[in-house]
């Protein structure tokens, strides 16, 4: 399963990646954006470390997202622990979520306007 990273890192090409999420075209993602505000991989694409093969295990809905925008201090991490599947939410999140939303410059009103912008 490993084979086409390593064979990419040693050779210096990159990988062909396969499209598992297709989007309309008026929704733009952007995982960086994301990723540096805190957001854990595991709220969108769940424990991928216990499939065999990462597959499409749910389609996404803008409520999904929506959830998250409207309330996103429920979803915050810190920025170190973005990739650890095994990351446990402290006890006060939502608190701890404030608390992140100002300390990465969130503005919660702005994430429900359609666009935020980038990183």
């Amino acid at each position: 399963m490993l084979h086409p990273i390593r064979a990419s890192l040693a050779s210096g090409r990159p990988l062909h990646w396969r499209r598992v999420y297709d989007l309309p075209l008026y929704v733009f993602f952007d995982h960086a954006t994301h990723v540096h505000r805190g957001v854990g991989c595991i709220s969108c694409h769940g424990r991928v470390d216990q499939l065999p093969v990462t597959w499409r295990a749910t389609r996404p809905h803008p409520s999904q997202c929506m959830e998250c925008h409207q309330h996103p201090e429920r979803c915050l991490r810190p920025r170190s622990e973005v990739f650890d599947l095994d990351h446990v939410p402290p006890r006060n999140q939502d608190e701890f979520g404030r608390r992140l939303l100002r300390n990465y410059r969130i503005a919660p009103k702005v994430l429900t306007k359609g666009s935020t912008g980038h990183p």
